[in-house]
């Protein structure tokens, strides 16, 4: 029995350890990356915001809380990529003249957290705080219409379809403060996760023919004439 009892411990101890070493190990990483210790409200967002603009969501998670930031770490490879194929053609329909009203709402909806976005965070009261997120829309000379590009609707805006809107573009989110860190408390339901696992399974379908339009777009002329046309690609993607 004693020698049961020994080895239960043993267990544990080896467990224990193995956990705070990873759980180090990540922490010395984001510290190396220079994402720092969130000791303000303020520090938090600056933080947040430099995750997003280089699509390191796994480094965004350390910054909210336990919900929201499991949904970040179980989607971040694939929705890195797929932010990544959305920068990569945006810039070039841009450098081209090529972003259209009809292709505009394109790479925004489909972007799992948008980078252009300000957040503003408001006077902090004992351990929680208010923070205002602004989404920048792309501006439009005319609304296209309903229905234009039919896209499946759990593949759009994946991580702030959840958040509590203010007005189409301005969300509250609420911040805590979580062992001496700073934390946004997004929502983290049952949406956001169907939402994340259909993400991960299906985003090379949605990767794979952006970065087939992005390549044409900039190599090849006939393309630039058609490239509303082109990313059609994607509804073909959606129908499955």
């Amino acid at each position: 029995m004693r020698r049961l009892i020994f080895l239960a411990l043993a267990v544990v101890a080896i467990a224990g350890g193995a956990y705070l070493f990873l759980f180090k190990r990540a922490d010395t990483e984001r510290l190396a990356k220079g994402y720092k210790d969130a000791d303000t409200p303020q520090v938090a967002a600056d933080m947040f915001k430099r995750a997003l603009d280089k699509r390191e969501y796994d480094m965004a998670a350390h910054y909210c809380t336990p919900g929201y930031a499991e949904q970040l770490r179980r989607g971040s490879t694939a929705a890195t990529d797929l932010g990544v194929a959305v920068d990569n053609l945006s810039y070039q329909m841009k450098e081209r003249g090529l972003m259209r009203d009809e292709v505009k709402v394109v790479p925004f909806t489909l972007d799992p957290f948008p980078k252009d976005v300000q957040t503003t965070v408001g006077k902090e009261t004992g351990d929680t705080a208010e923070a205002t997120f602004v989404f920048s829309a792309p501006a439009l000379s005319n609304q296209p219409a309903s229905g234009s590009w039919n896209l499946k609707t759990e593949i759009l805006h994946v991580y702030i379809r959840s958040l509590r809107y203010t007005t189409t573009t301005t969300a509250s989110v609420p911040m805590k403060k979580d062992k001496k860190e700073w934390k946004f408390d997004f929502p983290a339901d049952a949406p956001l996760e169907g939402r994340v696992a259909y993400l991960n399974d299906k985003y090379k379908n949605y990767v794979n023919p952006m970065e087939t339009v992005t390549h044409e777009v900039k190599n090849d002329p006939a393309t630039k004439e058609n490239a509303t046309q082109r990313l059609s690609l994607l509804e073909q993607v959606a129908k499955e």
